[in-house]
């Protein structure tokens, strides 16, 4: 750890559906509550950070990850931190701002992909999608943002969110800590207290970054094909004429590249 105290850097993507308590998408945008479930997303940002900084960051950096990319509370995120807000348009997306500088990557409030059982607000970055896969591996956006991670050479090493996500992030991470701070049962989900969350996603941070050496960034051996499976033929069609894409059966396209770059970049016009 005496490295790490003196340079670890750290990045922390947060996004609020796997928040604790946050179960319906009117409580994720300008709906029920939505301002108090903006400040649930906060304070577990906030522990992330706080157990970063207490392990030796010297920089971290928050993604506002979800929807408008403006639901972090700037004055009430821990102000060591540094907040990444809005769109960029560009494909990094939920990833943004990373780059082979950090050492660690932290996912706060994730979710599992779409059409999971027993899943909190489970999608795969927009309702529009039925599923993701890299190199015939379905995966959640924790595996997505992980490949981008991974494509900069920086390892993820904790999630929250739901069971579920954890369950597919150990599935695809391998080594990663996971914090389940609520359980599905169909619409509804068992929680764990709030503060309770906030403790223990602490914990589990402090965990995972003394640990920092057991992480490996998350790569795919090269061609990379993905392949989105649409719920919409017309989605399907439009993105086909994407230089290079096929068309995969009725619903989905595929796109092959050397270059995840270019497997990034093919995402971004979905």
């Amino acid at each position: 750890m005496a490295k790490a105290q003196k340079k670890l850097k750290v990045y922390i993507s947060v996004d609020m559906e796997g928040v604790t308590d946050v179960i319906h998408w009117n409580e994720t945008n300008t709906g029920d509550d939505y301002q108090y479930y903006r400040t649930l997303m906060t304070k577990e940002a906030n522990a992330a950070v706080e157990a970063a900084i207490e392990c030796g960051a010297v920089e971290v950096f928050v993604r506002d990850a979800h929807s408008s990319a403006r639901n972090i509370i700037p004055d009430m995120l821990n102000k060591k931190a540094k907040l990444i807000r809005e769109w960029s348009g560009g494909p990094y997306s939920m990833m943004e701002g990373i780059d082979n500088t950090f050492d660690a990557v932290i996912f706060i409030g994730y979710h599992a992909k779409a059409m999971t059982q027993n899943a909190a607000l489970k999608h795969t970055m927009s309702g529009a999608i039925l599923d993701l896969k890299v190199n015939n591996i379905s995966i959640p956006e924790a595996g997505w943002n992980g490949l981008i991670a991974g494509y900069c050479d920086v390892p993820v090493v904790f999630i929250s969110g739901d069971k579920a996500v954890c369950e597919q992030s150990k599935s695809i991470f391998g080594e990663i800590v996971t914090l389940a701070v609520k359980e599905g049962f169909g619409d509804a989900s068992l929680n764990l207290h709030p503060e309770v969350s906030r403790d223990l996603i602490k914990a589990g941070v402090k965990e995972a970054l003394k640990n920092i050496k057991k992480f490996k960034p998350l790569k795919l051996d090269p061609p990379y094909t993905i392949q989105i499976d649409f719920k919409q033929e017309s989605l399907a069609s439009k993105l086909s004429y994407y230089p290079g894409a096929e068309r995969a059966g009725e619903y989905g396209v595929k796109y092959t590249s050397t270059d995840f770059y270019e497997i990034m970049r093919f995402f971004m016009f979905r």
